[in-house]
């Protein structure tokens, strides 16, 4: 049975990580003995999930799509997962969001995970 989206994000609805949008690429963060992060086994079945899902650049909208889950559901575990360590984000340009060529990029993406 699937978790309430309320549950997985513990009520939040917004996501505190303001560079993570639905077209930005996420990847797993290489492991450092050095940073202290919990165990994977301790994390819910949606972010354990998503982490293996991250070991090739992924989207945030594909991660979406591929788990099923709300978008902005799959944006706050993002940014939990890249609090923990887990994930990095790949900002793109946001001076220029409403370029001719980012959107064919995310034309692109979505035709691609469709």
């Amino acid at each position: 049975m699937r978790q309430r989206p309320f549950v997985l994000t513990s009520g939040r609805v917004n996501a505190v990580d303001r560079e993570i949008e639905f077209e930005t690429q996420v990847t797993l963060r290489p492991y450092d003995p050095r940073v202290g992060r919990v165990p994977l086994a301790s994390l819910g079945p949606e972010m354990q999930a998503m982490v293996a899902l991250c070991q090739d650049p992924i989207s945030v909208a594909e991660i979406s799509a591929r788990l099923r889950l709300h978008l902005g559901v799959t944006k706050i575990l993002v940014a939990d997962l890249r609090a923990a360590g887990y994930l990095d984000v790949h900002v793109t340009d946001t001076l220029n969001a409403h370029s001719p060529e980012l959107i064919l990029r995310v034309m692109r993406g979505l035709r691609a995970i469709s």
